[in-house]
């Protein structure tokens, strides 16, 4: 398993952990999550680590984030947490890449998931990837998620590594260990942290035919200008064709009509 075994004080954690995570051991709530991420990062050697729900649509949102990283702790709830696509330079290369880093796995299958950006990469990819190399700037990021709450919503459990090597198959056995334990805990918490705080969605209007394939298209990855070539289109008719998607779904971003256009088609709504 990876570069060494699980040893007598690993599995002292994972008991650690799997009795915090136990519903009706501990009170949910940021004490015990915090106690809980003190000891998965001592088991899986990160520099940082994090709990947070997340949503993709229709803009990018969380309601509660909780933290450690290089000995501190801390959380950020209601206002005092900015809306993850923020309009930072930072924020913009996510929401470019969103669809195919690892960070998006739950939102396209909606299954519960563990996985590392190095994995999925490679190590070298990674360090090069511009969402990486230009704002993340980890040598290796693992991520267990739920889903949760409705399409493009979840639970999440990062932690990263700033330095040193990337993790191995033996953080990634034991995240995926506790994977089936976790989401109680997490649930009660965010429930006890934030209950009806919670943003409500926006209703969501189909999109035109034309729109939607331009919006495939850009799901794929494609600029303006190659969504422009591929249907012979002018770019600056592609990117009005947006604008008018982007008004129907209520969205302010590139990411967040993706989301949209994900959740009408899993909802079985046709175009306009």
């Amino acid at each position: 398993m990876g570069s060494r075994g699980v040893s007598a004080h690993d599995i002292a954690l994972l008991q650690d952990i799997l009795d915090l995570a136990r519903p009706g051991r501990h009170p949910p709530g940021r004490d015990t999550v915090f106690a809980m991420l003190t000891r998965v990062e001592q088991l899986i050697g990160s520099d940082w680590i994090n709990f947070q729900d997340m949503h993709v649509g229709p803009r990018f949102w969380r309601s509660w984030v909780q933290f450690t990283s290089h000995g501190e702790q801390g959380w950020l709830a209601g206002t005092d947490l900015a809306t993850f696509d923020d309009g930072s330079a930072g924020a913009e290369l996510l929401d470019r890449y969103w669809w195919q880093l690892n960070c998006s796995l739950v939102d396209r299958t909606g299954q519960a998931s563990v996985t590392s950006s190095c994995s999925s990469y490679g190590e070298r990819a990674w360090a090069e990837h511009p969402a990486n190399k230009e704002y993340l700037h980890t040598v290796d990021e693992i991520l267990l998620a739920y889903p949760f709450g409705g399409t493009g919503g979840s639970l999440r459990i990062l932690a990263g590594r700033d330095e040193g090597r990337p993790f191995t198959e033996r953080e990634t056995v034991l995240m995926e260990l506790l994977l089936p334990h976790l989401r109680p805990l997490l649930e009660a918490t965010l429930a006890t942290e934030v209950g009806g705080q919670r943003p409500v969605r926006q209703e969501r209007v189909p999109l035109t035919a034309r729109q939607r394939e331009i919006m495939h298209l850009v799901a794929a990855g494609m600029s303006n200008r190659q969504v422009g070539r591929q249907l012979g289109l002018s770019e600056n008719t592609v990117r009005k064709h947006l604008e008018n998607a982007y008004v129907r779904l209520g969205a302010q971003s590139r990411t967040e009509a993706v989301a949209w256009l994900r959740d009408l088609e899993a909802a079985g709504v046709g175009v306009g």
